[in-house]
């Protein structure tokens, strides 16, 4: 009797043994898929972050061409034209790694061949106005200008940079939504064994719980990049173009925008250097941030050009009375690297009422009186002294 008890023991350490082993091994098992998803799903993220960034930063060398152009046509001088070429010593290798990065997917490769045949199309449209304006004046680029083909251009480019920006959020959330779902069922896998073992379970839980925290805060960030300036730390164009669209649905005749360009920023990033040029952009957002009402928003387009988004703008005496804020606040900036920085802001406003009730039209129209109001403020700027601006 006896030895058969210690047999019948012994067996079902055995049983119990390989059914723990059993199931460590299906635990083990979850938790390499689940480390194996994540990675991939990590790796597909990072490689859609960065063709995002290609996109985006291949739509910002066509704007600062276009910004050069605008400026050469409006002065005539040549040191307007720096952006445009910077941007045309670039967009090639700026295209050639769009084409690049989907070379494997059949359905984006005509999209960026459409970016690619846009953008060369653009650069000869700003190439052939600049010669007109360099040899006959700005009567004769005039028309060519007033034919919208660059605008239509323009437009169809963004459209297209639009649709893969999507195609890439997309891939974004749907790696996320993976990785939670593999979050889950591994927590659930650990949930079973912990019936068996408590404290190998429990160990796992908890290794569980830091995976799924670190997992959120790895989405939270990604989702915060994705929708911010990497710089500034403020809105990028995609969330304000978004946050826009919200607006004009809520109250489609109540939106006003300010759109605001640092006058003579360039000679700072030349004279001093690109590190206190971004630290002035960082110090520009933070100023702008407490300009505003709490509803308001400030976006970076690119380069020095800001935008505010401004809510339950009633009327447009509210926009001058920001714009003038926003003057007045960045006119209180110092650079401690020089006693005179040639440095100011450009303020154009646009109201929903008076100016249109889609993104596009209101964006169009607060760049258009930018630039007339940077225009008309040169003549002067050019016999007054400059707003003396510092980052502290």
């Amino acid at each position: 009797m006896k030895r058969k008890f210690i047999r019948y023991v012994e067996t079902k350490i055995v049983l119990v043994a390989i059914l723990v082993a059993g199931l460590c091994v299906g635990t083990g098992y979850g938790i390499y898929r689940h480390l194996s998803a994540v990675q991939a799903d990590t790796e597909a993220q990072i490689a859609s972050n960065l063709r995002a960034r290609h996109l985006i930063q291949a739509l910002m060398l066509i704007q600062d061409a276009e910004t050069g152009q605008r400026g050469f046509l409006l002065t005539g001088r040549d040191a307007y034209l720096q952006p445009y070429l910077e941007a045309l010593s670039r967009i090639d290798q700026g295209l050639a790694t769009l084409q690049r990065d989907y070379a494997d997917a059949d359905a984006a490769r005509s999209v960026t061949a459409a970016i690619d045949q846009g953008a060369h199309a653009k650069f000869a449209e700003l190439r052939q106005t600049i010669e007109l304006r360099r040899r006959l004046g700005l009567e004769a680029a005039l028309p060519v200008v007033l034919q919208d083909t660059g605008k239509r251009l323009m437009d169809r480019i963004r459209a297209d940079i639009n649709q893969l920006l999507e195609v890439e959020q997309a891939t974004i959330d749907r790696s996320a939504l993976r990785q939670s779902a593999a979050a889950r069922h591994t927590v659930h896998l650990w949930a079973v064994a912990a019936a068996v073992m408590l404290l190998p379970a429990g160990c796992c839980l908890i290794l569980a719980y830091r995976e799924v925290r670190q997992g959120r805060r790895e989405g939270a960030r990604l989702a915060h990049a994705s929708s911010h300036d990497a710089l500034t730390g403020i809105l990028n164009r995609r969330a304000l173009l978004a946050r826009l669209d919200e607006a004009l649905a809520r109250r489609p005749q109540e939106v006003g925008l300010l759109y605001l360009d640092l006058n003579g920023f360039k000679a700072i990033n030349d004279d001093l250097g690109h590190a206190v040029g971004d630290r002035l952009l960082v110090e520009v957002a933070r100023r702008l941030e407490g300009t505003l009402r709490p509803l308001d928003a400030v976006a970076r387009l690119g380069g020095d050009e800001f935008v505010v988004l401004v809510e339950a703008c009633t009327s447009p005496r509210l926009l001058g009375a920001l714009a003038a804020r926003v003057e007045s606040a960045l006119g209180t900036i110092r650079l401690t690297e020089r006693d005179e920085a040639r440095i100011g802001a450009s303020v154009g406003t646009a109201w929903s009422s008076l100016d249109g009730t889609s993104a596009e039209a209101l964006l169009e129209a607060a760049d258009a009186a930018m630039y007339r109001r940077k225009t008309q403020a040169r003549p002067a700027s050019s016999s007054a002294a400059r707003a003396r601006l510092s980052v502290a």
